[in-house]
């Protein structure tokens, strides 16, 4: 028991003031009940957990976070702060909260199974294996821990491996939903359509909030091209889950696939009334007009002004839409109405610099200056206004000033992405091309979306091969873009080419829902079914594009492919006959059948056709080449194919294909001079053109004068930076012919490990490692270069040298 102190009248003492000051803080703890630093910890985790069951996530989440200020390194409290994480779906926090909870609990399984199964989210799938096997070590029984390692099996694409755990685990639990669901999705991989929808129904019923389960069943659906099911199946998750949005996205896209417009924009109307505060639904529901009633966009538009006529921001992003769109009237007139109330605020000025941003386009350029004046004076910093300033001086042509201009810019403004796109376009008109990469690519870095500075990055990695990298630009992009066109439309046509299927057709719907040109997504529709094997269907796909679209060459050559799978190739040439007879004259069409002819061994009629065509249409190009391939393949000799090609360029003497078809043909004949003063010609002619000019440099420095060497060498220089392998093959290349075989044998092997496949390059690096004397492994890389050339039935330029050399060193 506390004995209190007596405390005397008057000035107390400092000790009495000590003493009393011990005494209230006593009491104060007693009051208490004298909490230790544990004991106030566990009363926090224990009122978060209470929380947390209530669903009071944010207050529950303070609690934990008291609990782990009072006492650092309780791992309940790092797992419980996990599950609030993982309700906010903020899965890097989550992942980093579990991560601490086992590092202080080694054997907390809980945490361990939800640590696996979000590195499988984040593709880590070594991780999320070492949690399964860590599990299974201690518990080989548990069940969550087997699903997850046959879940990390399915992300490798080891079916066997992850089918027989899966069987294991129904054996023991027949009713557990996650393992059904697995099963589900192995039937899947294995195209068992039937057998995947009754086991979806099995877990369903189960667990019929399965979200995943759903989705995997609207792809059965689509696999089996079963529509009507899929837009039920979407209707269910809107009613379901009526607070995302991209279901009913998804939903109003499949009702514009089926024709069922208004249905879809009722859906996109929803969404725009339960988000009047945002712009995204408004714009998705102008694109949706935009593609299906053009007619009634500028009202729609009108109507979302007035409706937002106290938030000029809204005002103006849809106003800078409208004149993107193409309805510039109307976006002119909503910027003038936010700069009469914005005046010379930020938005104003914004606004006025988009009305000169008008006027730059038609080449106004003293209208566009003074404009930018104006802005610079009341605000000298303003960006937007700057940025047009040094789109103006690239307009102008004065590329140095806005080369110096822009680079001040980009330095003010780091994440200024435009600023370094248009630094790019800059460098590009001085044919810096590495400058202009790098510049481009830092533009990308600060906003993937921007379609300026990505088409150029990513159409230089599909070229070069590097798909990879260009998927990776290309999901960055969408993800900071989802409803932009072109960008969903590269995602349908890398999926396609993938192989994945099933990801392509979600896309499509996108398409067909914003695309204004109704044959786009029919064409990449079709794709999908060609890819899926549905050739019939594809078949009138493509038809159907062909008829809204008549010279749309892929749509045509796929169709060909399409009735050559299913044997009956004479289909298609019916239809590509009666097709150019109601398009008479149509070069594409022309040019395709001809083609047919020749692949089908017709080659005499393909001749009769193609000079029947040249009587009436002497400037078709393509005609020319055709007849030159048909010609040489007719009579075995490729010199009649030169004829054919002069005779082309005397009614097309500015023709870059048919000169560059030419100049393959004297390399061929091995007229090199010809070939050399037809390239030569064409460079001063074209001279930004890489492929001329890695033709000419790639033949001068294979001649025997050495000044044709230096001169290949310097011209290849222009190569070293572009992203395509031929070319760079044709700089390293350059390297070993001067002397710089170190550099070259350098880049060479980078190369190869790029194009392992490609027998120029094996040559090319075999003769290298000859000259720097790794005989073993220039005679390796010889040999190999030889036999695949065997293998791909074609020779490449060096192929007699290349026998030669490795005969050379192998009998040293």
């Amino acid at each position: 028991m506390l004995k209190f102190l007596e405390i005397k009248v008057g000035f107390p003492s400092a000790r009495v003031l000590t003493i009393r000051s011990l005494c209230l803080a006593t009491l104060i703890l007693v009051s208490v009940g004298c909490q230790s630093p544990e004991e106030a910890a566990k009363e926090h985790f224990q009122k978060g957990k209470e929380l947390f069951d209530k669903g009071e996530i944010d207050t529950a989440f303070l609690e934990f976070k008291s609990a782990n200020q009072s006492q650092a390194g309780n791992a309940d409290t790092y797992y419980y702060m996990a599950l609030v994480d993982e309700k906010k779906n903020n899965l890097k926090s989550m992942r980093q909260n579990l991560s601490k909870a086992i590092e202080l609990a080694p054997d907390m399984i809980p945490a361990r199974l939800k640590l696996g199964k979000i590195s499988l989210i984040f593709g880590e799938v070594d991780k999320a294996r070492e949690q399964a096997n860590y599990v299974l070590q201690k518990e080989p029984a548990e069940i969550d821990g087997q699903i997850l390692l046959a879940s990390s099996f399915i992300r490798e694409g080891k079916y066997k491996e992850a089918s027989d755990i899966v069987d294991s685990v129904l054996k023991s639990a027949p009713e557990n939903p996650e393992a059904i669901s697995l099963s589900a999705a192995l039937a899947f991989e294995r195209g068992e359509v039937d057998s995947v929808l009754s086991l979806i129904e099995k877990a369903l019923a189960i667990k019929p909030e399965n979200l995943p389960l759903r989705l995997l069943r609207i792809k059965a659906y689509s696999a089996r091209n079963d529509i009507e099911k899929v837009v039920a199946e979407y209707e269910s998750l809107v009613t379901l889950y009526p607070d995302v949005d991209n279901f009913k996205v998804t939903l109003a896209s499949m009702y514009s696939m089926t024709g069922k417009l208004d249905k879809a924009e009722n859906v996109l109307r929803q969404i725009v009334e339960a988000s009047k505060d945002k712009i995204g639904p408004k714009v998705v529901l102008l694109e949706f007009l935009n593609a299906k009633a053009k007619d009634r966009v500028v009202s729609e538009y009108s109507a979302l002004s007035s409706a937002a006529k106290n938030d000029q921001n809204t005002v103006f992003e849809l106003s800078k839409w409208m004149i993107a769109s193409g309805f510039r009237d109307a976006g002119v007139n909503g910027l003038k109405d936010v700069l009469s109330v914005e005046k010379n605020s930020d938005l104003g000025l914004a606004a006025k610099t988009v009305i000169a941003e008008m006027a730059l386009g038609d080449k106004r350029y003293d209208e566009v200056d003074k404009a930018l004046t104006e802005v610079l004076t009341v605000k000298p910093d303003f960006y937007e206004a700057k940025l047009l300033r040094g789109r103006l001086l690239l307009s102008e042509n004065k590329v140095d000033d806005a080369l110096e201009f822009l680079n001040k810019l980009v330095w003010e403004k780091k994440d200024a992405d435009s600023a370094y796109q248009l630094l790019g376009q800059a460098y590009a008109m001085k044919n810096d091309r590495k400058q202009a990469d790098r510049n481009l690519k830092l533009a990308l870095d600060i906003n993937p979306a921007n379609a300026a500075a990505f088409f150029p990055v990513y159409e230089d990695y599909m070229k070069a091969g590097q798909r990879d990298t260009a998927r990776h630009y290309l999901e960055k992009a969408i993800k900071a873009k989802p409803n932009q066109i072109l960008f969903l439309i590269a995602m349908v046509e890398a999926d396609v080419s993938e192989g994945r299927l099933d990801e392509a057709q979600e896309v499509v719907q996108r398409v067909a829902l914003l695309s204004k040109n109704k044959a786009i997504p029919l064409y990449l529709q079709a794709t999908v079914m060609q890819g899926k094997k549905q050739f019939q269907s594809a078949a009138e796909l493509y038809k159907s594009v062909l008829i809204e679209s008549p010279d749309h060459l892929n749509s045509m050559i796929n169709l060909v492919k399409v009735y050559a799978a299913i044997n009956e190739p004479r289909k298609a040439q019916d239809f590509l006959e009666d097709h150019y007879s109601k398009h008479l004259g149509n070069i594409a069409i022309a040019s395709v059948l001809s083609d047919f002819y020749v692949a089908n061994n017709d080659s005499a009629k393909a001749k009769n056709f193609i000079n029947e065509q040249l009587k009436r249409f002497p400037n078709a190009v393509p005609l020319y080449q055709s007849l030159a391939r048909i010609e040489a393949s007719l009579h075995k000799d490729i010199a009649i194919a030169k004829d054919i090609l002069l005779r082309g360029l005397e009614a097309n003497p500015d023709s870059i294909q048919l000169s560059m078809s030419l100049g393959a043909v004297y390399e061929q004949l091995r007229d090199f001079a010809s070939a050399k003063r037809l390239y030569s010609k064409l460079l001063e002619k074209f001279p930004d053109s890489m492929m001329v000019v890695n033709n000419l440099a790639a033949l001068l420095i294979e001649s025997p004068n050495s000044e044709e060497v230096d001169k290949g060498a310097q011209l290849a220089e222009r190569l070293k930076d572009v992203e395509n392998t031929y070319f760079k093959d044709t700089y390293a290349w350059s390297l070993v012919k001067i002397g710089k075989t170190d550099l070259g044998l350098q880049l060479l092997g980078q190369l190869v490990l790029k194009e392992p496949k490609m027998p120029e390059l094996r040559y090319h690096l075999g003769v290298a490692h000859a000259k720097v004397g790794n005989k073993a492994t220039a005679i390796s890389e010889l040999k190999q270069a030889i036999a695949l050339s065997e293998k791909l039935g074609r020779e490449f330029a060096g192929q007699s040298d290349a026998r030669k050399i490795l005969s050379e060193l192998e009998h040293k």
